[in-house]
């Protein structure tokens, strides 16, 4: 072993410089030909696995309305995703001019919500069918799929893909419609409070409260977050079961609001009105509205 390394030393000092430049550059190559070499070959791998599930981010413009001009017209192929954080009364509005004012304020939270519950459901069905083709769960999909389980307080995917599912719109419009007077309620106007929802949370309480109770209607920071709240109740609570069962089988706003009659307390006559407007307002059209792509990425 010694022999050899002064073997190579005396080879060393008989090459002239430009020859010792020349390996030099050689041994440098074939260094940079062999690095190439492993990231190409770390490259392909990534290549050929399959992607996971992708999220899409929605780029959600926040605003407040100080007049009737500063909310948003609509346009149901392209909507603005724009969230409003203060509201203002549409009562003073022509009747027409109120309903179309309140459509444009409300739409677009209705379709960010969708858009968002889409995606979750997706990716249930995207990790229940890598659990039937036995592949491997992730450690962050895994515990993704923990937190929806608890959230939705569901015992197994199927049981979640019931939960975590979305109405068509015309039916939340005529909801959010009736609970806010289009957009005139006192509930709506101080608390951004679409549906009429209560709490006995002071946390998230605004100052009207019951008479001779200690529950207070919910105060919400934005739209957004009473549309979130309203699917919250929807998708867990026992009264709607048999509408989530129904909801997997069809979209059909006017066979789905049949099994609504637990979310007031007139029962089949609130029905009956759901129905009736979204019959006369022609609702049905904005359960294709989408969000415009250039706020999605």
């Amino acid at each position: 072993m010694k022999k050899n390394y002064i073997k190579f030393r005396i080879f060393l000092r008989r090459l002239t410089i430009r020859e010792k430049v020349g390996i030099f550059v050689f041994g440098l190559l074939i260094a940079v030909s062999f690095f190439k070499t492993l990231q190409d070959i770390k490259t392909y791998r990534i290549i050929k696995q399959k992607p996971g599930f992708v999220f899409k981010k929605i780029d959600i413009v926040y605003k407040q309305i100080n007049r009737p001009t500063d909310i948003v017209p609509v346009n149901c192929s392209q909507v603005v995703p724009v969230v409003y954080t203060k509201v203002i009364s549409l009562d003073s509005l022509p009747v027409e001019v109120k309903k179309k004012k309140f459509i444009d304020m409300v739409l677009p939270s209705i379709l960010i919500v969708n858009f968002e519950l889409k995606q979750y459901r997706e990716f249930v069905k995207y990790i229940k069918k890598k659990l039937e083709n036995n592949q491997e769960i992730l450690p962050q999909e895994e515990e993704l799929i923990g937190r929806l389980l608890e959230k939705y307080k569901a015992d197994g995917l199927n049981e979640l893909l019931t939960k975590l599912n979305t109405n068509p719109v015309s039916i939340v419009l005529a909801q959010a419609a009736i609970e806010s007077g289009w957009g005139s309620s006192r509930f709506f106007v101080q608390a951004n409070n679409l549906f009429g929802v209560w709490t006995f949370n002071k946390k998230h309480a605004s100052k009207i409260k019951a008479k001779k109770s200690d529950v207070y209607l919910k105060a919400y920071p934005d739209i957004l977050k009473s549309v979130e709240d309203y699917y919250h109740s929807i998708n867990l609570s026992w009264a709607y079961r048999k509408f989530r069962l129904v909801r997997l089988q069809t979209n059909d706003p006017f066979l789905l609001t049949n099994h609504l009659e637990k979310y007031s307390i007139l029962r089949h006559v609130y029905v009956q009105r759901l129905k009736s407007i979204i019959k006369a307002n022609g609702l049905e059209k904005y359960d294709n509205c989408r969000i415009s792509p250039d706020f999605i990425h």
